[in-house]
């Protein structure tokens, strides 16, 4: 047995049952939604038209909630059901920015993320789901996927699923649903409700074809203190590389390498909304999860720079091995970002991983400089993927819009100017770090999910 959701959009009348049906059964907070009903608009007063979709988890057969989240919080059922283990969550908010729906928010109460769980609590109990149960018009169906007929009847009406391309086999399905309804790009871009005032959750133009006249703004959970952590975690990188090259004090560079790691974990757990179960990293680790993987990475950075503090002469296999984990601390935010499908600005970049290698690379350079030992060949290289970056379009329409966005942002040019400075004058490759990773986290974030 497959479970899914089957939401019939032509009996849908867009009431908003489902919302307090669903906000009444599983106590979800003000401001929060686990289904919520979007309308937009066609046309010109007095030719219009309006359109509603019932937006929610698609518990999605290769759901990348579940592939990121560090702790097993959030699991597949045999059922089919993506669930969420409150108990396990550290409140990382790696989740939301893994799933193409917008489907998963931070509870503010507990600290931890919360979902759609197609109330499996009545499900097991024999009961349909409150959304279900509620709506007038039985626009709304839990059927079985794996049954044939359903599979026939889904065929012959034509069901559509939302962001087919981002490969997440989608287990919800619409029918007759309005194509713009379920494409958050395919709406004008000002968002001009019928309802309320809402801040811009998209700040450029969408399509002319449609506007939404109702809607559920979503904030950005990621800001400074994971911009700052890119920042620290390249100084410390290219501090240890520094150390493995030799290009300058061994003892001095294994203070700032792990000075650099240990504000790193600061941040890192700083921006956690449960920072006291940062050990379930450890202790109840998903070894698919890039976070718990470069978990294990920091730990082996600090390893590899204690003996440089400590030694005046470090042993002849240290320097290769830790010239590779100093790369490895650098880059693997790039495979974390990855796996953050939703955030397309972020994983469909494939000169990240070169970026944050090179950032390694200039930092090191940077603080050899200190000593007389450096290249410029390695600073201009950083500069040259950035400026590459700023000019080559990314694959997806997601992509684009979000990168214009980084390159307009108020950080981007100062980074970029700073950048080019480096070549000349190393020191100013840190400041280019913290503008150039400010603008990226925020921008990644500024363009609408559903």
């Amino acid at each position: 047995m497959r479970l899914g959701f089957v939401l019939d959009q032509e009996a849908c009348i867009g009431c908003h049952a489902c919302t307090v049906g669903c906000k009444q059964e599983n106590d979800v907070p003000l401001g929060a939604f686990r289904t919520w009903v979007k309308w937009i608009e066609h046309g010109e007063f007095p030719d219009t038209r309006r359109a509603a979709a019932v937006l929610r988890c698609n518990h999605c057969e290769d759901a990348p909630c579940v592939t990121i989240c560090p702790t097993v919080a959030l699991h597949k059922r045999p059922d089919g059901i993506v669930d969420l283990d409150m108990d396990r969550c550290i409140g990382c908010a790696s989740c939301i920015q893994a799933c193409p729906y917008d489907a998963i928010y931070l509870d503010e109460r507990s600290g931890t993320a919360a979902k759609c769980h197609l109330c499996a609590h009545r499900i097991e109990s024999g009961l349909a789901p409150a959304c279900v149960s509620v709506c007038p018009e039985q626009a709304i169906k839990v059927v079985d996927l794996d049954d044939p007929e359903i599979r026939r009847e889904l065929g012959e009406r034509k069901a559509t699923v939302r962001k087919p391309e981002r490969g997440t086999k989608p287990q919800t399905y619409y029918l007759g649903a309005d194509p713009l309804a379920l494409d958050p790009l395919g709406v004008d871009g000002t968002r001009t409700l019928s309802h309320a005032e809402v801040p811009d959750p998209m700040p450029a133009p969408g399509s002319a074809e449609a506007r939404a006249v109702y809607d559920v703004p979503r904030p950005r959970l990621w800001g400074w203190r994971i911009a700052a952590y890119l920042t620290t975690k390249a100084v410390a990188a290219g501090a240890l590389l520094a150390a493995a090259l030799g290009l300058g004090d061994a003892r001095a560079l294994g203070a700032t390498s792990l000075a650099a790691l240990g504000a790193t974990l600061v941040l890192l757990v700083a921006d956690l909304h449960k920072p006291s179960r940062f050990l379930f990293l450890f202790t109840k680790g998903n070894p698919r999860s890039w976070l718990v993987r470069g978990a294990y990475v920091l730990v082996a950075h600090g390893a590899l720079s204690l003996p440089y503090l400590l030694l005046a002469a470090p042993p002849p296999p240290l320097p290769p091995l830790a010239a590779i984990v100093a790369i490895l601390t650098a880059v693997y935010t790039a495979f974390l970002f990855r796996q953050a499908r939703g955030r397309e600005l972020w994983c469909e970049d494939r000169l990240l991983p070169l970026n944050l290698t090179l950032q390694a690379g200039a930092a090191a350079s940077a603080i050899g400089w200190h000593s007389g030992r450096w290249s410029y060949s390695v600073l201009a290289a950083h500069f040259a993927v950035v400026l590459v970056g700023a000019v080559m379009g990314p694959s997806t329409a997601q992509a684009r819009r979000a990168h214009a966005l980084m390159v307009k942002h108020v950080a981007f040019l100062p980074g970029l100017l700073l950048a080019a400075i480096a070549i000349a004058y190393p020191p100013a490759v840190f400041l280019s770090f913290a503008f150039l990773d400010y603008a990226l986290v925020r921008a990644g974030q500024e363009v609408p999910l559903s």
